[in-house]
């Protein structure tokens, strides 16, 4: 059975209507999103809406979820956060719904399941905390702590994919979706296989020149809001 392995998507529908044309081709039966659906740009709306949409989905919430209840709580937070991120919280308030509210921001921060008898522990960040960051380069021992009781440990946050195997289970970060920070303009996820356990890191190409005119448009100040997406 296909699932696909997704996270960061930032309120990018670009890439993620790319990457729903290729789960189309791939028939992938189960869709596994580890956290941050928004954040940095400016489609939020149209990424619930296609995510809440579709009965294969399963998500939990990344850090950004967490961002956008502190913004809506506080107008400290709102400004602060503002200035840092650009004005993709602005565009959640204005354009969700509440019910596509309460639904981001009551998602688990983690969740374990059984998909064809293969278990699945999906995480943000690391097995402890949604906000920290578990890289392709970090040590062996890190990494070792960060291993669940489960076949394959999912893990999002840091837009650098990776995998990592020991003791005959599988760790994976599928990379960014939305905001990709190792090959800009390249959506990145992961096609696992529960009958195999083959993994198949996939990048696919999205209209990333839009997002650069609206980025500069809306957030010029913050000018990584594009330059990222041609690194």
């Amino acid at each position: 059975m296909k699932v696909a392995l997704i996270s960061d998507i930032h309120a990018n529908i670009f890439a993620l209507n790319a990457v729903y044309a290729d789960l189309k081709k791939e028939k992938v039966e189960f869709i596994l999103v580890a956290g941050d659906l928004i954040g940095y740009y400016y489609w939020p709306k149209e990424v619930v809406d296609l995510l809440r949409s579709d009965s294969r989905v399963m998500c939990i919430r990344g850090n950004h979820e967490n961002i956008l209840l502190e913004t809506l709580s506080s107008n400290e937070k709102a400004e602060f956060y503002r200035k840092k991120y650009g004005s993709g919280y602005d565009i959640c308030s204005d354009k969700l719904s509440d019910d596509d509210i309460k639904w981001l921001i009551t998602l688990p921060e983690n969740k374990q399941l059984d998909i064809d008898g293969c278990t699945f522990y999906m995480s943000h960040g690391s097995l402890m905390n949604t906000n920290d960051y578990l890289y392709p380069d970090a040590s062996f021992e890190l990494i070792k702590q960060n291993y669940s009781e489960c076949k394959v440990t999912l893990f999002g946050h840091t837009h650098y994919p990776f995998i990592h195997t020991h003791e005959n289970k599988i760790m994976i970060n599928p990379g960014s979706v939305g905001q990709p920070r190792d090959i800009g303009g390249l959506a990145s996820y992961v096609i696992f296989d529960t009958n195999n356990f083959t993994t198949r890191f996939k990048r696919l190409a999205f209209d990333y020149a839009q997002i650069t005119k609206i980025a500069k448009s809306k957030d010029r100040e913050l000018e990584y809001l594009w330059k990222i997406m041609s690194r």
